[in-house]
């Protein structure tokens, strides 16, 4: 008699078994989908960061507590939030106009 569990995906609420569910960088259940979404996304902001000119500041808001801070291109510092240590940022984008809000708000990282 062999025993199954499954866990649940903490992003997408969905069931899986032990094969298909990791942990993320804040130790939370993830599904193998949800987690190439997400390391995908970081990977993105980590390259804007890395765009950015030298000494230019490039602003985040903490997914978890909502503080808001900048981080200066070419710092030594870590991008992890300095009020609550999480690393979930968000990037501060300002928009060109309506096109560009909508065009971002249809990123996957909204989805859930």
């Amino acid at each position: 008699m062999t025993l199954t569990s499954s866990y649940t995906c903490t992003r997408c609420r969905r069931e899986f078994d032990f094969d298909n569910i990791k942990y993320d960088s804040n130790n939370k259940l993830i599904c193998v989908e949800c987690l190439d979404k997400q390391q995908k996304i970081e990977k993105k902001e980590k390259l804007h960061l890395e765009k950015a000119g030298e000494g230019e500041p490039v602003n985040f808001i903490c997914v978890s507590c909502r503080f808001k801070f900048s981080i200066k291109k070419g710092s030594q510092k870590d991008a992890k939030c300095p009020y609550c240590s999480k690393t979930k940022l968000m990037l501060v984008k300002k928009y060109k106009d309506e096109d560009d809000l909508i065009k971002d708000a249809s990123d996957p990282r909204f989805d859930y």
